[in-house]
C-alpha cells in the first residue's frame, strides 16, 4: 500500500469542503490495524478540515472523573457490518469517463 496521504481540500463556501483527487495526487489512509489490547484508535472528520484522521489513545484504569463510568463489553454483539456498498448512475459514469485515465484510476480506487 502507498500509504496515508493527507487530503488536498477545495471549500466551497462557509462551511462545504471536499478532498480533491485527480490524475496527480489523491488522499488516502493507511491500511487499517488493530490497536494494542488496551488502546484504541478514533477516525475523526469535521467540518473544520480533518478527514479520516487517525489518533490512538488508551483506555485509563480510573476514570479522570469519579461519576464517570464507561463499562466495555466486547463480548455483546449489537450489529454485524458485513461491508460498505455503493453504486454508480449513469450521470456518474459519463461524468468519471470524462475524467484523465489516472483520475478514473484514482476515484474508482478510492471509493472501492
Amino acid at each position: 500500500s502507498a500509504g496515508a496521504r493527507p487530503c488536498s481540500p477545495k471549500y466551497f463556501g462557509r462551511d462545504a469542503m471536499v478532498c480533491v483527487c485527480s490524475a496527480a495526487y489523491c488522499d488516502a489512509l493507511d491500511p487499517v490495524v488493530l490497536p494494542a489490547p488496551g488502546a484504541f484508535a478514533r477516525y475523526e472528520s469535521s467540518k473544520a478540515g480533518k478527514r479520516l484522521e487517525r489518533s490512538e489513545g488508551t483506555f485509563q484504569r480510573s476514570p479522570p472523573r469519579p461519576d464517570l463510568v464507561l463499562t466495555l463489553d466486547t463480548t455483546q454483539r449489537f450489529q454485524r457490518v458485513k461491508g460498505f456498498g455503493g453504486s454508480i448512475t449513469d450521470a456518474a459514469a459519463i461524468n468519471i469517463l470524462s475524467l484523465p485515465a489516472a483520475a478514473q484510476e484514482h476515484l474508482l480506487r478510492s471509493y472501492f
